[in-house]
């Protein structure tokens, strides 16, 4: 991996980045929401393939 570094961002349809002090709240309420439904789903999926 070396020594990247990495940065959260939004990244809309047409394939815009969006850093996160460039949302507003609510788009990052939204997409927060979107990411703990997403690992909820994968924690599970990982779980049941034990």
């Amino acid at each position: 991996m070396g020594n990247r570094k990495l940065e959260l961002a939004f990244i809309d349809k047409d394939g815009k980045v969006y850093p996160l002090d460039e949302v507003t709240r609510e788009e990052l309420a939204k997409g927060l929401g979107k990411i703990a439904k997403e690992t909820a789903k994968r924690l599970q999926l990982s779980k049941d393939q034990r």
